[in-house]
Order: structure tokens, then C-alpha cells, then sequence
């Protein structure tokens, strides 16, 4: 993210470079919840949405340490906000799936 590279280099290598691995992961979980069959999806969409739900609070830690501008914050948080949306549907649409054991 260009954003990491204008925090503060103290934070740049902790709060930076956690909130970037924990995108990253985030998206990585996505993608394999893509990659595997329908009842073996609802594992990885979980673990989507605990980094989604993680990503969150550091942006938040990052507002309130004066990292990033209020600006930036709502519009992280509107993003994660939707991607958290669309993956608690995800999840259940799975949920509901008749044949989810199969």
C-alpha cells in the first residue's frame, strides 16, 4: 500500500508492516476460499474475516496515533467495512448451502 510508505519509520516496521501482512493475509484466504470446493470454503472465509476484523483496529490504532490523516481512516474503514460485508455473506450463503456436508 502507498499509505504504509508514508508512515512514520518507527511505525513503518510495526504497525506498517502488521497491517500490510495482515491485508495481505487477508486476501491470501480469500483466494483460497475461491480455489477450493463450496464445503471447504467456510474455514478460509473465517479466517478472511478475523483479518478483516484485525486490519480494522490497526487502522483505527493507526488514526488514533496520528499515523494517518481522518481522511484516509474513513475511507480504510468504508473499504473494510464492505469487504467484511461481502465475506459475512459469503459465509452465509455457505451456511445455507443443503448439500454443505457432502
Amino acid at each position: 500500500m502507498p499509505l504504509l510508505a508514508s508512515f512514520p519509520k518507527p511505525q513503518r516496521y510495526s504497525l506498517g508492516q502488521t497491517l500490510d501482512r495482515c491485508l495481505l493475509a487477508m486476501l491470501e484466504h480469500i483466494f483460497e476460499a475461491n480455489a477450493v470446493p463450496l464445503p471447504l470454503r467456510e474455514g478460509s472465509l473465517l479466517k478472511a474475516e478475523a483479518k478483516c476484523e484485525l486490519a480494522k483496529i490497526l487502522v483505527r490504532l493507526s488514526c488514533e496515533g496520528k499515523i494517518i490523516e481522518n481522511t484516509q481512516y474513513y475511507q480504510l474503514m468504508a473499504n473494510l467495512q464492505e469487504i467484511g460485508k461481502m465475506l459475512r455473506g459469503w459465509i452465509k450463503y455457505i451456511r445455507n448451502q443443503p448439500n454443505r456436508d457432502e
